[in-house]
This record gives C-alpha cells, sequence and structure tokens, in this order.
C-alpha cells in the first residue's frame, strides 16, 4: 500500500524545490517513482497517482473538470482541510465553467446538459473550450507503441514520406507539452468531451482517418461520419485553415509552392487523438455532432436546428 503520508510530504518538497505553487499527477510523479515511492504507469502517465487522488487520500488537491491540481498541504490548516478544499472547488469551478451567454455553442452545450439531466436525474457541470491535461497535440512514443495504427495512418496523412517517430523526436518540450481543447466538456460522472464538427472538419484527410477506428470506441455514427467525407475535398490554399502559419515538424509542406495544405492533414490527425485520448484515459468516448445536423449553421441555432441535434442524439443513442 503507498504511504501517503510520505507521498504528502514527498509533494511538498518537489514544489518547494520547483517554486511552484500547485503541481499535477502527470508532473510529479515521475518524481515520486524516483525516491521510490510510487511507480507510473508507462502506457497512463500520472493514472497511480489520480486513483489515490480520486479516492480522496490527498485531501487537500482538488479538480477542475477531470484535470487534478495538488498544492503545497500547508497550504490548507489539517482541521479545515476537507471543508477548504470544498469550497476552493466550488469557487475554482464557477470561474472556469463558461457556459455564458457568449459562447457560440452554449445553446447545444444547454440542450445536452438537459438530455442528461431528463435521463439521469442528475445535472452535470458543462464547460467550454475545456483543456484536459491529457489532451495533447502530440502522441507520446508510449501511445504510439500501444497503437501501431497511429504509425500507420500518419504515414498515409503525409504521403509515405515521414515516419511519425523520428518526427516525434524532432519536437521540442514545448511542442511535446501542447494541448489541445474540447469545445464542450461534460463533467462529473458522465465525464465526456463534444466536438461540433464544422466544414474544415470534413475533408479527404478526415475520412483516411475514419479507417483506422478498430480499437477507438466512438460516440458518433462512424458510417454517417463516413459518408459525409466520402466526396469532399479541400484543396490546396494559402489561408489559416489549409496552411500552416508556423512549422509543425509532423506536417511541413510537402507542396511546391505557396498553396498547401498541411493545416488539412494536421486538423484530421488530431481530431483522430481527440477520439482516442479520452477513453485512453479512462473516459467515455467523444460525441461529435456535424454542422449537417444543424443544417450548416455554426453558431445562432434556431429551434429547428436544436431539435435535429436532439434527433441526431436520440436516433443514433449517443446519451
Amino acid at each position: 500500500m503507498p504511504n501517503i503520508a510520505k507521498i504528502i510530504e514527498a509533494i511538498d518538497e518537489y514544489l518547494d524545490k520547483k517554486h511552484q505553487n500547485t503541481t499535477t499527477p502527470v508532473e510529479v510523479l515521475p518524481y515520486l517513482q524516483s525516491i521510490g515511492l510510487l511507480n507510473n504507469s508507462p502506457s497512463r502517465p500520472g493514472l497511480p497517482l489520480r486513483k489515490i487522488l480520486r479516492d480522496g487520500r490527498i485531501p487537500h488537491a482538488y479538480q477542475i473538470g477531470v484535470k487534478w491540481l495538488i498544492p503545497h498541504s500547508s497550504e490548507i490548516p489539517k482541521n479545515q482541510k476537507s471543508i477548504q478544499n470544498l469550497k476552493t472547488v466550488k469557487e475554482i469551478r464557477s470561474k472556469t465553467s463558461t457556459s455564458s451567454d457568449g459562447h457560440k455553442l452554449r445553446t447545444i452545450g444547454d440542450l445536452i446538459v438537459k438530455l442528461i439531466e431528463v435521463k439521469f436525474k442528475r445535472r452535470p457541470t458543462c464547460y467550454y473550450e475545456y483543456k484536459p491535461e491529457w489532451l495533447l497535440s502530440y502522441p507520446t512514443i508510449q501511445l504510439i507503441d500501444k497503437y501501431s495504427e497511429l504509425s500507420d495512418l500518419y504515414s498515409k496523412l503525409v504521403d509515405n514520406e515521414l515516419i511519425l517517430k523520428e518526427q516525434i523526436c524532432k519536437l521540442s518540450k514545448q511542442n511535446l507539452n501542447q494541448m489541445q481543447s474540447f469545445d464542450i466538456w461534460i463533467g462529473e460522472p458522465f465525464n465526456f468531451a463534444i466536438e461540433f464538427d464544422e466544414k474544415q472538419h470534413f475533408n479527404q484527410y478526415r475520412k483516411i482517418t475514419l479507417d483506422y477506428y478498430e480499437r477507438i470506441c466512438t460516440k458518433f455514427p462512424l458510417k454517417f461520419y463516413k459518408k459525409l467525407n466520402k466526396d469532399t475535398i479541400i484543396k490546396p490554399g494559402t489561408s489559416g485553415f489549409t496552411r500552416l502559419r508556423s512549422n509543425d515538424p509532423l506536417f511541413p509542406e510537402l507542396l511546391i509552392g505557396e498553396r498547401q495544405d498541411n493545416r488539412i492533414r494536421q486538423r484530421a490527425f488530431r481530431d483522430y487523438l481527440k477520439d482516442l485520448l479520452p477513453t485512453e484515459n479512462g473516459f467515455n468516448p467523444t460525441l461529435r455532432i456535424p454542422f449537417h445536423i444543424t443544417n450548416n449553421n455554426i453558431t445562432y441555432f434556431s429551434e429547428a436546428d436544436l431539435r435535429n441535434v436532439e434527433k441526431y442524439i436520440e436516433e443514433n443513442e449517443l446519451i
């Protein structure tokens, strides 16, 4: 059994050495392993410590959505930890939950929260533009080793000109820590993402990725998505929708001239990661809604648009 008192003490020492206010399971667990307190998981970094946190055994830690933060234990008086922790979590959630009128997907988020509440008699928290620590822009070597299809898929996306592991090795530390965000995240105890896919998410490269879902659980109709991508082609161009403005070692410019399509290839690959990473990290599959369902509207949804979304969810049993 892990020695929780020693783990807390070691985390405090880590924070003192790093001059940090908080740390995360992924960040601190390698240190705990190095001093023999808690072994990490090769395939799911941070998982052993997250399990301890979920059991409430480090009471001064708190959660924002699915992201765990661990402050120094001295920040909270021992006899007030549980009360203060609960208060802190509520305050942080109230600041990070962006279910305001300003978000263009608010009405869709509200609809899905309502559907969940009616079905399960529980109202979840809804977050917008949510960045969990595990939603990385680039796959880890461990993930690539576990899912060989990642390398095969990547090769097809770059016309068999590059090798995924070789390109990963060219990434900077900043690149490796770069995170994506979900359009919407539905919180405890449901824990799943919602992606609203607009026009740029349907193209010849996304079509390629849809053939690599054998080992990925989906919360969207795969056949329908294949149909939507079947004859959709986005041509190379000079805009930010088709051409990357900054260098990405995984998706360099492969074409001659100003017109490029490396942004399209990158987007397709990252959409695939958004479907793979939630279940890999112990959460529910990503629910995807294509903009075709809302009559091609991407904001200011009408009542008819929202009824179509509800019908799409119910007919495909997505909740």
